[in-house]
């Protein structure tokens, strides 16, 4: 009986850890990926420079980023909230914050962009330029420690 209830726990433990960490982290970082996309899709449908700026562990999207004066400020140059609701904050604009309650699928994912232009934008063609407008090389950074590439000609966002 004994035996029986100490595989029954060390079975639970197991599948507890081990595979929903992956899967939350399989998630955090096509949540990332996507958003990168969305705001490459509102460069090219506004005909504007839309981009994100990553802050710790939180990002923003700007649908103008040349309206940007902080980190993630303005307010009124952020692009609204597509109704995810880990990107719907209080005023309705596209913030995320993975610590946040809003986000506690993605809680204890960590963002590392050492070498990432931050903040980054994508051009009226959807390419990926700096915030002034000149081209970027290829942008890489983690999420978790997956990898997420942006390349430089045609923004394809891509993740391993």
């Amino acid at each position: 009986m004994v035996m029986v209830i100490a595989v029954i726990l060390a079975a639970v433990v197991a599948v507890r850890w081990s595979p929903f960490d992956t899967i939350k982290l399989n998630s955090a970082t096509r949540k990332v990926a996507g958003d990168i996309r969305y705001a490459q899709k509102v460069a090219i449908s506004t005909q504007t420079r839309s981009g994100i700026e990553f802050a710790g562990n939180s990002y923003c999207v700007f649908q103008d980023i040349t309206q940007r004066t902080g980190v993630c400020l303005p307010d009124s140059a952020l692009v609204s909230s597509p109704g995810d609701p880990c990107s719907t904050s209080a005023t309705n604009k596209f913030v995320v914050d993975f610590t946040d309650s809003r986000c506690s699928n993605y809680s204890g994912i960590q963002f590392n962009i050492t070498g990432l232009t931050n903040p980054f934008a994508f051009n009226s063609l959807g390419k990926l330029v700096t915030t002034g407008g000149a081209d970027l090389t290829i942008q890489t950074f983690t999420v978790g420690g997956k990898s997420v590439s942006i390349e430089a000609g045609t923004g394809r966002v891509s993740y391993e």
